[in-house]
């Protein structure tokens, strides 16, 4: 049963759907407009209907809405890439994770959901405007409590150490792999995103001198499909380059590769 404060997807149709907190303001569509408070004692998988009478449907939040609709000031990290370094990652109940780069708070959102409920994330942003719009965002899908925020540039040390993964997203990651590499548990996973080739080859060699092993770079492309009656077929538009993901695990021993 809904009770004030929850958060809900309400959804018409693919451009009429909405992620809201329930209280007591209303939410004007070109639909009409709904009283939040109205889905107080409702269920999820009910429906409720604006004053011109059109239906929205009361859905569970889930992480793909709440990446998708964050305030954004920063290109974000999309599904399908966050959902390989999830694939990729020590992420569990309870871990300690460090992200460089908080952006606009969408892989925060993520981890967050995944560490808790006695794990932690440390999200470093250099960006002040940045760091609190991420802030606002992460706290607008409830998931503040297990996110630390520090408005900082890191130089050659993270202040978190024995953590179980870094995701490092800056433009320049190889400034940072060698104090991931002090604060990672031996044996754990750190993560990058490269926009570039040249990015890419400068990042995955640093790793390989800095004591890093099992080095992975992958591209995720992903396409949807348009089901239409007797007429199915790929969309024209695809989310397709949005960067190259890199993967690799700390040794306890520095690389001895020439």
């Amino acid at each position: 049963m809904i009770s004030e404060t929850d958060i809900v997807f309400l959804y018409h149709d693919e451009r009429r759907n909405f992620l809201v907190r329930v209280n007591k303001r209303s939410l004007h569509t070109d639909k009409g407009f709904l009283k939040l408070d109205a889905l107080i004692g409702k269920d999820f998988g009910d429906k409720i209907e604006t004053n011109l009478g059109i239906p929205f449907y009361i859905l569970r939040p889930y992480l793909y809405e709440m990446i998708m609709k964050v305030n954004r000031k920063t290109q974000i990290l999309y599904p399908k890439d966050i959902g390989m370094i999830l694939m990729g990652a020590s992420i569990y109940p309870g871990a300690q994770v460090i992200e460089v780069g908080s952006g606009s708070g969408a892989l925060t959102t993520t981890l967050a959901n995944f560490v808790r409920p006695n794990g932690r994330v440390y999200s470093y942003e250099k960006n002040e405007e940045f760091l609190e719009n991420a802030k606002k965002n992460v706290e607008k899908n409830g998931l503040s409590s297990w996110v630390e925020f520090k408005c900082c540039a890191v130089d050659s040390e993270f202040q978190e150490k024995n953590v179980d993964f870094i995701m490092i997203d800056i433009g320049s990651p190889w400034d940072l792999i060698e104090a991931a590499h002090r604060s990672l548990k031996g044996g754990s996973r750190l993560a990058t995103i490269c926009p570039t080739f040249e990015q890419l080859t400068r990042t995955v060699f640093t790793l390989e001198e800095k004591g890093f092993v099992n080095v992975e770079s992958v591209e995720i492309l992903v396409r949807r499909i348009l089901v239409r009656r007797g007429k199915t077929r790929p969309e024209q538009r695809m989310p397709s380059h949005t960067g190259y993901l890199v993967f690799a695990t700390k040794t306890l021993l520095p690389s001895t590769k020439s």
